[in-house]
């Protein structure tokens, strides 16, 4: 009601204007005494101006309303349209909105905006699904085809359809890129490895062309028959590697047993021992097989002209083992209460008597290789033999003393025991003593008594390192 008020009120504003205005336009014509016939004249081109103007804005008025109710007709069916294509319910006019009126036009208005902004957005991911699919279809050299114009929208439950697709060919897309990427490596390597292989694959211009090819490539076209083809060559080159690995595994075996029999004679370390029992295809080739025999032949040769100091190195280790059991035996705690030690001691001084004169028989023997052969220097474990021999002496010599030590340590920390006192027992002394306290330390045994001072350096020994 209150437009309805306002409306009423311009309304009598116009109309006192228009009296106002005919009083002051009288008293003018009044003072110059103005004809009845002029004034008539002169209100009726006044009231003709008025008039034209209530007729435009009539006019003008007419047409809005004419435009409001097109505009109107214009956005519902847009409106509608929209709703049908997003599956969405028709468009319901709000009781509280008049039909026909602004209010409805701007509510349209609103409305067609969020459509449009929802149908964009579902038109884009349309748009994204189909590019995919495309592509997908083009790497797949699928025979796929959409069953909807793909110029309309598509119903939800065929976009759901299409991306449900899309997830099924990117997954076989990963699969074949993993089954070809997987064959051609194992087809390459073959091929590196097995010269039968390798002649078989410059054979064929095909199968050539499909391992160099760059899987990783946008336009790699991943089609059934490229996987089919490579399983077929794949089946079809296996039995000659199969048969290339036979042969060269029993070849590695082979050369491996006669290299590590070298290895044990000519005492390598461990650490220079740079070759596997088995043979492994990842690490392993033909070049390395030979250079595994170059380093037997160089060892073989090695061994040849070494052969008498090598030999004499031996013995001195085998008499060494052999006073470490004697020494071994010694430490049990009832060796000299129930073993008969006089075979062990005879044994003993005969062992130091043959190693002293190994010792000065293998430093002979390499003053003499060296002599005939300067450049040909023998290292056991990074030393000349007898080097090698005095540290495995002196080696065991220390860890006896640090044994020792550590046994002097413990025994003194058990015969000396700090007791707790209390402020009464520590102003007296006791009189009795323990039986730790009085009783007296037995020295410790003696290492191969009755040998001279040369033996005695080598005798507090330990085993050496087998490697």
């Amino acid at each position: 009601m209150s437009r309805r008020h306002s409306v009423v009120d311009a309304y009598a504003v116009v109309d006192a204007k228009i009296r106002d205005t005919m009083n002051q336009l009288s008293n003018l014509w009044d003072e110059v005494d103005m004809k009845d016939s002029m004034r008539c004249n002169r209100v009726e081109k006044a009231f003709a101006h008025i008039t034209q103007l209530c007729d435009d804005m009539v006019t003008g008025e007419r047409d809005m309303v004419t435009s409001l109710r097109l505009s109107i007709r214009e956005d519902l069916s847009n409106v509608e349209k929209m709703r049908r294509e997003l599956e969405m319910d028709g468009f319901q006019r709000p009781a509280d909105i008049k039909d026909g009126s602004i209010a409805l036009r701007r509510r349209l208005q609103a409305e067609v905006k969020d459509l449009e902004e929802e149908f964009n957005r579902r038109h884009e991911e349309q748009k994204a699904l189909i590019e995919k699919l495309e592509r997908l279809k083009t790497r797949l050299a699928s025979e796929f085809q959409f069953e909807h114009d793909l110029h309309s929208l598509f119903p939800v439950s065929a976009f759901q359809q299409y991306t449900s697709t899309a997830n099924e060919m990117e997954e076989d897309l990963s699969q074949r890129w993993k089954q070809v990427d997987l064959l051609q490596t194992e087809i390459r390597q073959w091929r590196e490895m097995a010269s039968h292989v390798a002649q078989q694959i410059d054979g064929d211009d095909e199968l050539r062309s499909l391992l160099e090819t760059n899987i990783d490539s946008d336009v790699f076209v991943f089609s059934r028959q490229i996987v089919d083809d490579l399983k077929a060559y794949h089946q079809e080159l296996k039995p000659l590697y199969d048969q290339w690995l036979e042969e060269i595994e029993f070849r590695w075996t082979e050369q491996y047993e006669l290299l590590a029999d070298l290895w044990e004679k000519c005492m390598i370390p461990h650490d220079q021992r740079h070759y596997s029992a088995v043979f492994e295809p990842a690490k392993n080739s033909e070049d390395v097989l030979s250079r595994m025999q170059a380093e037997r032949e160089r060892l073989e040769a090695k061994y040849a002209s070494c052969k008498g100091i090598y030999d004499l190195v031996e013995k001195w280790k085998t008499a060494w083992n052999e006073r470490l059991e004697i020494e071994e035996r010694r430490r049990q705690p009832d060796y000299y209460k129930k073993t008969n030690v006089l075979p062990d001691n005879k044994r003993d001084r005969e062992l130091g008597v043959r190693m002293n004169a190994l010792d000065k028989e293998i430093a002979s023997a390499y003053r003499r290789h060296l002599k005939e052969n300067p450049d040909d220097v023998i290292r056991i474990h990074g030393k000349e033999p007898s080097m090698y021999i005095a540290s495995v002496e002196e080696e065991h010599q220390q860890e006896i003393k640090f044994l020792l030590q550590l046994k002097k340590e413990e025994k003194t920390r058990l015969q000396s025991p700090t007791p707790s006192r209390t402020p009464r027992t520590a102003q007296k002394r006791t009189i009795f003593k323990t039986p730790a306290s009085s009783t007296k330390t037995e020295p410790v045994a003696k290492f191969f008594r009755g040998s001279t001072s040369r033996e005695s350096s080598r005798r507090v020994c330990r085993q050496p390192h087998q490697k």
